[in-house]
């Protein structure tokens, strides 16, 4: 029994001294087996932690620098780059081994090359490159050094060290060789290329990783021009790229949005909401929710995707997603212009703006709104306050809305400097923003000002989309100001220049138009011509078409049947574009000065038929109704004017016509009805003087019963020559009723006193308005029926009071006014003379 208990004793004695002598001279090796271990493991923190333990307690120890090496890729995993950097920096060179140096450059390069300083890794992989002696890690450089310098835009050099791999023993860094070479390829829009790269990444292995990321390449380069066929490359992707959480998300939302190209709104919903489910990253988050929603309503789901939004991120917890959520919901509302609710969103997250930051997205999209809805002010006001936005897209899209708003309320200098702010910003809309400051200036009419800028706008952007539409504003400007030949020269250099091709249909439209105005009927023509001739599947050929038939009508060149003829073919060969119901309507309208008056009407009801919105359709049934009454069919015409809706600019015109209907079938009190209908609606003007003659006119027929009605009629006649809208001759005509009135209420005096007035030119004219009538008398005989009505009525007074010099003072005076009716009162004045026996030196 002793024996065995000193057995033990002495088993335990040599255990402890064993164990004593392990941690003695052990523990460093022990210590450097726990940091491998906790890398192994992926304990990052832990492995820093013992690293810097390990430094400290043997500063001298054959494995400091492995422990260095795992202390840096424990700080590379753990994304601290910087602090990678600078610890390998700090480290002298004396310290590792050939083989370890270039480990040491390896690291050093893997955190320049994430942190994106392309150049400084290139050099760090360069010196790895001379150091390494591991066949593995030696390729892993080159892929690395190859990406690096492509990225920094040294394409064949990095296409050179990528060749080396092609012929790798390794699939998976031939693979990612080859994948590199198919993005360098792809980012030069070599996309053919490209493809065959991405195929021999898959020719490697299907499976591998690269090969799962070429598949969603090749998908990317099929998606736009054959989506079906994109749709099983996206499928395998998100079926197979588990090894990486963002290429997943992209393969779901590459094949939603595929699906959505397909109409297959119910498949891209299912994928954008999984691809949602897995995304983490905001910006991809906000797109997922961008297409869920337009395809949810496609589906017409959009309540049940709602829902499912508010599920994954609720608003009511205060959750910035959850805002952005509702953000995107409310544009697309106002997209589908579900205004109202869309601005009841928008309102909502106004309470809490911190949600959305400070980009002044909400502003913004309530003025777009608001400017949509045509409410300027309140978009103007929206608009202000997205300027202060830290977004510089918000700020610049803002200013440009502002310029817009300004232009359409013709302030020019305003909008020409909100369009100048926009440009500054120098981002998406700079182009467009400075060809808006061209078009204030050109409104400002201030030549020099826009020759500048026009100039200064070339010079920057020579082959510009907006050329054309720029020489259309010189155009505009010289035509404003009434220099038509100056317009003419613009647009014909603009047809010269090599710069212009997509807007030349525009310009010689604009070239006939302007020969048109000039009346140089032959060159309007030749341009119209040449434009349907040249570009004969241009939108605007029809509108060329029908130009140039009515040029070759104003020329003489053909008739009215002909021109009506040419109309209809028109028509016939474009019944669904814009100009349909105006060739219609022009062919209506030649009949009708034709004297067809049976197939003017037809023509111009089938307007309003054909074209119900069109904006000449109720001009169509007035002058459809015009053409009833040439053919005696009074009660049709009214019908017809019936029809012209009461908002219409027409109606009071249909009015007046109405009760010229009624008034010549005696339906006197109807037709006063529909005159004051005008008077209450046309304050002054044409069309109130015209009522205020025909209600007169109207009152006048009824005195042929009730004497009473002479003076209201007269009332009105005399209130019409205080009316400075009416004209000279409506004055006269006023002024002649007025004493006809009086006339017949036995103001015999009163009444030719009116009549001499008339004659002699002194009813309501204006100073301007008598010289203009002298200078008429001197040069060119004018039609004065009023004014020789009047004096045919005083003299006929002044034969009745047995006055004869009187009648012959007037009608010498008449005689004075020459015209056709000059020989007539020449010979009355001679048998005046003659019957009562007068001298011949009165």
């Amino acid at each position: 029994m002793r024996k065995r208990t000193l057995k033990i004793f002495l088993f335990f004695c040599s255990f402890i001294g064993c164990c004593l002598g392990s941690t003695v001279g052990g523990s460093e090796e022990a210590l450097f087996e726990q940091i491998k271990e906790a890398m192994d493991d992926s304990l990052l923190s832990r492995t820093i932690d013992l690293s810097r333990e390990f430094e400290n307690s043997y500063p001298h120890s054959v494995y400091l620098p492995s422990v260095c090496i795992l202390h840096a890729q424990a700080l590379y995993f753990q994304a601290k780059y910087e602090e990678l950097i600078a610890f390998l920096s700090q480290k002298t060179v004396s310290q590792f081994s050939f083989e370890d140096l270039g480990k040491v450059a390896f690291w050093k390069a893997e955190a320049y090359r994430a942190l994106e300083k392309w150049p400084e890794a290139v050099t760090e992989y360069e010196i790895a490159e001379k150091h390494l002696l591991d066949s593995s890690l030696l390729e892993k450089v080159w892929l690395r050094k190859g990406f690096c310098l492509w990225q920094e835009g040294k394409v064949q050099p990095a296409k050179e060290v990528l060749n080396q791999l092609l012929h790798s023993k390794n699939p998976a860094f031939c693979a990612e060789a080859l994948l590199i070479l198919g993005k360098i390829a792809l980012n030069l829009g070599k996309e053919e290329e490209a493809k065959e790269y991405f195929q021999s990444v898959i020719a490697q292995g299907a499976y591998l990783a690269q090969a799962v990321e070429a598949k969603y390449w090749i998908g990317l380069l099929l998606e736009q021009s054959h989506p079906q066929e994109a749709v099983p490359y996206f499928e395998f992707v998100v079926d197979n790229a588990s090894f990486s959480r963002d290429l997943t998300v992209l393969g779901f939302l590459e094949l939603g949005k595929t699906y959505l190209a397909l109409e297959e709104s119910g498949k891209a919903m299912l994928s954008f909401e999984k691809g949602l489910s897995l995304c983490l990253k905001e910006n991809y988050q906000l797109l997922f929710v961008k297409y869920y929603l337009s395809a949810a309503i496609l589906q017409n789901r959009l309540n049940e995707a709602r829902q499912k939004l508010f599920s994954m991120f609720p608003f009511e917890k205060g959750s910035r997603m959850g805002a952005w959520v509702r953000f995107i919901e409310a544009e697309e509302e106002a997209k589908n212009e579900q205004y109202d609710f869309a601005l009841l969103l928008l309102d909502q997250l106004l309470v809490d703006e911190s949600l959305l930051g400070k980009s002044k997205q909400v502003e913004y999209t309530l003025g777009r709104i608001y400017y949509n809805m045509g409410s300027k002010d309140a978009a103007e006001k929206n608009f202000l306050k997205a300027l202060a936005s830290t977004d510089p897209d918000v700020s610049e899209h803002a200013s440009f809305y502002l310029g817009l708003i300004e232009y359409d309320k013709s302030k020019y200098a305003e909008s020409a400097d909100r369009f100048a702010e926009a440009f500054q910003k120098q981002g998406k809309l700079e182009e467009e923003a400075l060809f808006n400051v061209l078009l204030s200036k050109a409104k400002m009419h201030n030549v020099d000002d826009f020759l500048k800028a026009k100039e200064a706008f070339i010079l920057k952007y020579p082959s510009s989309r907006f050329i054309p539409e720029i020489y259309l504003a010189e155009t505009d400007l010289w035509e404003e100001l009434g220099q038509v030949d100056n317009a003419i020269g613009i647009v014909q250099k603009s047809l010269s220049d090599p710069f212009v091709n997509r807007g030349k249909p525009v310009l010689l439209l604009k070239l006939g138009r302007l020969f048109l105005k000039q009346g140089k009927y032959p060159e309007a023509t030749e341009a119209f011509l040449k434009l349907s001739h040249d570009y004969p599947t241009d939108r605007l050929v029809p509108e060329a078409l029908y130009l140039a038939t009515f040029s070759d009508y104003l020329a003489g060149k053909i008739g009215l049947h002909t021109a009506r003829v040419k109309m209809l073919e028109l028509l016939n060969k474009y019944p669904s574009e814009p100009i349909a119901p105006k060739a219609l309507f022009s062919a209506a309208e030649y009949a009708y000065n034709e004297a067809d008056f049976y197939g003017a009407r037809w023509l111009f009801e089938e307007v309003p038929k054909e074209y119900p919105s069109s904006e000449l359709a109720d001009q169509a049934y007035y002058w459809a109704a015009k053409s009833a009454i040439e053919c005696k069919d009074l009660s049709g015409a009214l019908l017809l004017l019936e029809k012209i809706p009461e908002n219409s600019p027409i109606k009071s015109e249909a009015r007046l016509l109405q009760g010229k209907i009624y008034f010549d079938q005696s339906q006197y009190a109807a037709a006063i009805s529909l005159f004051d209908g005008v008077l209450d609606k046309e304050k002054r003007g044409k069309l109130h003087v015209l009522a205020l003659l025909r209600k007169a006119d109207s009152l006048f027929a009824q005195a042929a019963k009730e004497k009473k009605y002479f003076v209201d009629a007269c009332t009105i006649y005399s209130s019409i020559l205080k009316d400075d809208s009416a004209d000279p001759e409506e004055r006269d005509e006023a002024a002649f009723k007025c004493a006809v009135c009086l006339q017949k209420s036995g103001r015999i005096d009163d009444a030719l006193a009116s009549y001499l007035a008339i004659l002699d030119g002194r009813i309501g004219r204006l100073k301007e308005e008598t010289e203009k009538e002298k200078d008429v008398q001197r040069n060119d005989f004018p039609e004065f029926y009023w004014r020789i009505k009047a004096g045919v009525e005083a003299a006929l007074i002044k034969e009745d009071q047995k006055d004869w010099l009187g009648a012959i003072a007037i009608y010498r005076k008449l005689e004075s006014l020459g015209g056709p009716t000059q020989q007539e009162f020449r010979d009355t004045v001679a048998r005046l003379k003659k019957d009562h026996f007068l001298s011949e030196g009165l």
